[in-house]
């Protein structure tokens, strides 16, 4: 008979666990953008680093969606059905939409990011309910969707008024 596990290994295992190490990665993965839209919204519009701070936080978004991206792609390319080129062609669509925000001038470009964020994570949710991703996942992605959204609200509302 097996010997039960000891707290200190159940511990260990669940730090360990994917959906912890994403947890805590994603919720790093919003303080470049909490910093830089807060700062953004702190500074006056004639400060020295206002558009390398807009440059940096549109970048950054851009990066994430792409990183959104690329997490679609990976789930389409273990889809074996018939919907995988389809799946395919659909998970590039964030990175262009990030990709495209740098033409556009704030405080557009973060309108366009904000939505770009909200319908990446209503996708991933509606994905997890059918059952095409894990539920945690979706959990996740509610969290982080709502956290990336309000920082773009935040620089909307920083550039908005310049």
């Amino acid at each position: 008979m097996a010997e039960p596990e000891k707290p200190e290994e159940i511990q260990a295992r669940e730090q360990t666990s994917p959906q912890t190490v994403a947890r805590r990665l994603g919720y790093a993965g919003l303080v470049p953008a909490i910093v830089l839209s807060l700062w953004l919204y702190g500074i006056p519009v004639d400060h020295l680093w206002r558009e390398t701070t807009i440059a940096l936080l549109t970048g950054y978004a851009a990066v994430v969606l792409s990183f959104l991206g690329g997490i679609r792609w990976g789930y389409a390319m273990a889809d074996t059905g018939d919907d995988t080129a389809r799946l395919l062609a659909i998970s590039v669509v964030p990175a262009l939409g990030g990709w495209a925000a740098f033409f556009i001038p704030p405080p557009y470009s973060f309108v366009i990011l904000a939505v770009a964020f909200a319908a990446h994570g209503a996708w991933d949710s509606l994905s997890a309910q059918s059952g095409n991703m894990p539920g945690w996942f979706a959990r996740l992605r509610m969290q982080l969707t709502a956290g990336i959204v309000l920082t773009m609200i935040v620089a909307f509302a920083a550039t908005a008024t310049s």
